[in-house]
């Protein structure tokens, strides 16, 4: 009897097994066809492109395994959509792609390239998060000034300082900024910000790496029309030795103010 109820359980099992595949196979070609009809009956000219078939994230490698080719109306594609599978297959994904989403050229990277930095300045990537960076909403080409808070004191570090690269997966190159663009995931895929690659002088290096060590640093980015600020606005070090010299300061007054109630008690 308990083995004709094992061999009843193990056959319903399979069973229901072999009729979820079944269903789930059917959900997807009757989604398949019902996107075919809805292509037709709209009209215009259809591209087959290539498209992911779940969510990939940053680092991985594009195959078979997670994007297929799928015909799209060409009017609704993102700028950039990669038609040729030597385009695609084995190429590194360098910003995330969401499920159903047309792989453009923009997201694909080698990580390890290094970044293009201007002549006569250095490439210094600071500690950063969105509250700092106007919202993360600073990208690659962005142009910010740049403020280094500490206790109550706030300095000046630069202005117009050309921001080379985020950790959300903006690169600049030259004159053009590598970002997501298109109808899908440029701004529900993009990560918290954590830091940033600034282009500065040479001799201002060392000072941007000690405030960022010793202060919070934000990034600002101006309008048009902002008109260039004093930049003998004191630094990080200059505020350090006010701090120090305040102090010495109120300790004399301090001390004088005793000395001069004691003499005033003694006479």
């Amino acid at each position: 009897m308990n083995r004709k109820r094992l061999i009843i359980s193990v056959a319903c099992g399979v069973g229901a097994a072999l009729l979820m595949t079944w269903y789930a196979s059917d959900v997807r070609a009757q989604a398949t066809s019902l996107r075919q009809e809805t292509l037709t009956e709209y009209g215009g000219e259809q591209v087959e492109v290539f498209v992911a078939t779940r969510d990939i994230v940053v680092g991985e490698t594009l195959n078979a395994a997670n994007v297929s080719a799928q015909f799209w109306l060409a009017d609704l594609l993102p700028a950039g959509a990669l038609t040729e599978e030597s385009e695609v297959y084995g190429k590194t994904l360098a910003v995330p792609l969401l499920e159903n989403e047309p792989v453009i050229a923009a997201k694909l990277g080698d990580l390890a390239t290094p970044v293009s930095v201007p002549d006569s300045l250095c490439a210094v990537s600071i500690p950063t998060e969105d509250v700092c960076a106007v919202g993360g909403a600073i990208s690659a080409g962005s142009e910010v000034n740049v403020y280094a808070v500490g206790g109550n004191e706030v300095a000046l570090l630069g202005q117009s300082v050309l921001v080379l690269e985020t950790s959300n997966g903006s690169r600049a190159f030259g004159a053009e900024t590598q970002n997501p663009s298109g109808l899908f995931g440029s701004v529900t895929s993009r990560n918290e910000l954590s830091w940033v690659t600034l282009a500065v002088a040479p001799e201002r290096v060392q000072e941007y790496l000690a405030a960022s060590r010793d202060d919070w640093l934000y990034l600002v980015l101006p309008g048009a029309g902002v008109p260039t600020l004093n930049t003998s606005v004191k630094q990080p070090d200059s505020i350090m030795s006010d701090h120090e010299n305040s102090d010495s300061t109120s300790q004399s007054e301090a001390d004088a103010d005793e000395s001069v109630s004691d003499k005033e008690r003694h006479d």
